[in-house]
């Protein structure tokens, strides 16, 4: 099972750091949440704001599948883009 992950703002530099392609195929070897993967890919819980999966915002505790797209986005987004993307009501759920 493979998800493509990509990265913004801060992380993207931490994927590079790394030597990580962008986007990044992960194989998983069973279905995990966005957060199981974020620890799996040793990124700080602080530096993840909210996960997109499949184009849209989600909770982190969203399991993932063969095939998701899952892209994570660091706190410091301005304000009005937070509301547009659907910030608020991620967190909230």
């Amino acid at each position: 099972m493979t998800v493509e992950v990509r990265a913004f703002g801060k992380l993207y530099f931490l994927f590079k750091e790394r030597g990580w392609d962008l986007p990044k195929a992960v194989e998983l070897t069973r279905p995990l949440t966005a957060d199981q993967l974020r620890e799996e890919l040793r990124i700080p819980a602080a530096d993840v704001e909210v996960v997109f999966v499949n184009g849209l915002v989600r909770p982190l505790s969203t399991t993932l599948w063969d095939g998701d797209r899952v892209a994570f986005v660091p706190p410091g987004i301005p304000t009005i883009h937070r509301f547009l993307m659907g910030f608020y009501d991620a967190r909230e759920k």
